[in-house]
């Protein structure tokens, strides 16, 4: 595919989240499809463990939403910077709701074949977002 589709591909991926819509999502992502991020402690494999990590996350924040600050394509790597917004209202890996709105950044490098993401790595400011939240102190 070329670098625009690669990033058309990651643009729909990122509207899919934005409308907490776990089937979209699932359509743009390879069956083998496997996401790492360094607030996971082991990567995230197939679509139904894909669903389930999207599915965390809306429920957490039933107003999640992702501003793309940047893309940028290399082949079939997509780049993607993003601003991430959200009140939390369910419970998010053992912290119960909060009430408390949330703004933190960052950074989600995917790659991109035959149509379908294979392979995300998303890196993200979770002590910003723990300060805000009341479960880190302050700086």
């Amino acid at each position: 595919m070329s670098e625009p589709e690669n990033l058309q591909i990651s643009r729909q991926l990122w509207d899919a989240w934005n409308a907490h819509d776990p089937a979209g999502y699932l359509k743009f992502l390879d069956a083998n499809y496997v996401i790492e991020s360094d607030t996971i402690p082991q990567p995230i494999r197939g679509l139904e463990a894909a669903r389930g990590f999207m599915q965390m996350y809306v429920d957490a924040f039933p107003d999640l939403h992702f501003s793309i600050d940047q893309m940028i394509a290399s082949g079939d790597t997509v780049v993607t910077r993003w601003t991430a917004t959200g009140t939390h209202r369910g419970p998010l890996m053992g912290i119960p709701a909060t009430n408390r709105y949330v703004q933190t950044r960052g950074c989600t490098v995917g790659d991109i074949r035959n149509g379908k993401s294979i392979h995300d790595w998303t890196y993200w400011d979770t002590g910003n977002m723990l300060r805000q939240l009341g479960v880190l102190p302050g700086a």
